[in-house]
């Protein structure tokens, strides 16, 4: 710490002291000498916090500071000394600042921040041209309310950001966008919107290829299979023959289930996310009919299954897309559970944040390090078992795009030893409560 002032204010004390005591000595008269001296002084310095202060409410201008003394000199150096790191900090700000625009405004895609109530805060020259925001004319607005598309409004309401939300922009609908959601520092979010055309038209030549392929294999295998059927039938049992036949068989309707798969998986993805129909459904009997389904495959091992949804359940969606994604989910716990265990399905809603519907078994669980990828396509946990089971890698990447379209998600917990639930997540707005209905 600087104190050098300080001596300066002694020496001025200890100068009036002298003076007291010279000119009391000479005249005698100690009493108004002292009081001379002392209004004196402080007269003097009153004119410095004078100074002080005229230079402050001025604007404590750093060109013309004012010639003080002492304490008040030293105010004025901290003072202009502050002013010159300000100075130089704002300088720097602006100079991010400015970086920082020019980056937004070269970028292609649209950016923006609200707070935690999705009210407008700033937004980049992309947005104006892609969503039609005007960031003078929107600034503090609700984004729901600028850009009204159900799709967006459905998404924020949900409050699950792990995956992206995929969009048409009402201003050109030749755009396929992208929107993430990220949240940073307290109360704040980023919106980034990508335009996905050329990301979709490569996934889209992916997709028309396997639907293709997948068509294609249909009617060669159907003759197989209609060869090897009467083969089998023909063929004494017991031989070596009907063993090459049987073998054959099997196979060719393992193949006959993937190309089923593989075209219910194309026929999923050809249309937008959110796309399914949209009527009323009995969840808690659809539940219902999937299992009797299931039933009638023949695959079932004397498990059994608790139905624990409220009657009646009713939700919106797309009825055959909802059974495909219940019948999967069953196959899977049924395959993996022994023959006396049970299935069990429940509901629960969510207050402001959709429903879920649960199905758990008690089978042997998977490891944790496996969860992740359970939703990918022809992956396996066992290949080798998933094959003997008649498994095609293909159910729980059917359920995630179902869940998908009806704008929900898919999760999955499991425990070794203990079995695995899988959760079938719908958002707000898809649940129907039965009391309210007219």
């Amino acid at each position: 710490m600087n104190i050098s002032w300080l001596k300066s204010e002694l020496k001025v004390l200890f100068g009036a002291l002298l003076v007291v005591l010279l000119i009391g000595f000479i005249t005698g008269l100690w009493g108004w000498v002292s009081i001379f001296i002392l209004v004196s002084v402080m007269g003097w310095w009153l004119s410095q916090i004078l100074q002080l202060y005229l230079w402050l409410t001025s604007g404590a201008s750093t060109r013309h500071p004012p010639d003080l003394f002492g304490l008040c000199q030293n105010i004025v150096d901290q003072i202009c000394a502050i002013k010159k790191s300000n100075f130089i900090q704002q300088k720097q700000a602006e100079e991010l600042i400015n970086r920082f625009e020019a980056a937004t405004a070269a970028m292609p895609d649209a950016m923006l921040i609200v707070d935690d109530e999705y009210n407008l805060e700033w937004a980049n020259d992309v947005s104006t041209r892609v969503l039609g925001i005007d960031v003078e004319r929107d600034k503090g607005n609700k984004v729901s309310n600028i850009v009204r598309d159900p799709k967006i409004i459905r998404y924020l309401n949900h409050g699950d950001f792990t995956h992206p939300l995929e969009f048409q922009s009402s201003r050109s609908e030749q755009n396929d966008l992208v929107m993430r959601v990220i949240p940073y520092g307290k109360g704040h979010n980023l919106f980034y919107v990508q335009d996905h055309l050329e990301v979709l038209r490569l996934q889209q030549v992916r997709e028309d290829f396997i639907a293709n392929a997948s068509h294609e294999l249909r009617t060669p295998l159907t003759a197989v299979l209609g060869y090897l059927e009467a083969l089998s039938i023909r063929e004494t049992a017991g031989t070596a023959t009907t063993d090459v036949i049987n073998t054959a068989l099997q196979q060719a309707l393992r193949m006959k289930r993937l190309v089923e798969d593989l075209l219910s998986l194309s026929r999923l993805e050809s249309l937008p996310l959110n796309q399914s129909k949209e009527e009323t459904i009995d969840l808690a009997q659809l539940v219902d009919e999937c299992v009797q389904i299931v039933a009638d495959s023949k695959m079932l091992h004397q498990q059994q299954f608790k139905n624990n949804l409220p009657r009646p359940c009713l939700c919106i969606g797309d009825s055959s897309e909802l059974c495909s994604a219940i019948q999967n989910t069953i196959e899977n716990a049924i395959k993996y559970s022994s023959a006396d265990a049970s299935v069990t399905f429940d509901w629960e809603v969510h207050k402001n944040k959709g429903a879920s519907l649960y199905v758990r078994d008690q089978g042997e669980g998977i490891d944790e390090q496996h969860l992740m990828r359970l939703t990918e396509r022809f992956y396996r946990v066992d290949a080798g078992r998933s094959r003997d089971l008649g498994g095609t890698g293909l159910g729980l990447s059917i359920v995630k795009h179902v869940m998908e379209r009806h704008g929900g998600q898919i999760y999955i917990q499991s425990e070794i030893g203990v079995g695995t639930t899988v959760e079938l997540s719908f958002p707000a707005g898809m649940h129907i409560d039965p009391d309210k209905l007219e």
